[in-house]
């Protein structure tokens, strides 16, 4: 019973060779580049994200300091930023 063992994983190392699954390594490697692929699109989505977020706050505090200049020495109508 023994005898045939090396025999059949010989047999099914074979037919999965043809079969493409074989050679597990390539794969993997390619699965890694499309992981790093989509981290790469994340980060970028991220960062677009920030940077419009920052343009908004900021483009609305100069909006807010342009107005009070706009405005003239009326103290009254100019208030200060809200803290953080």
């Amino acid at each position: 019973m023994l005898t045939y063992f090396p025999a059949t994983l010989e047999y099914v190392r074979v037919r999965l060779g043809e079969l493409g699954v074989g050679d597990l390594r390539a794969r993997e490697l390619g699965v890694t580049a499309v992981e790093y692929a989509l981290m790469v699109a994340i980060i970028a989505l991220l960062l677009v994200g920030a940077f419009v977020a920052l343009f908004n706050a900021v483009n609305d505090r100069y909006g807010d300091v342009g107005d009070c200049v706009a405005s003239g020495p009326l103290p009254d109508t100019c208030s200060p930023p809200p803290g953080p």
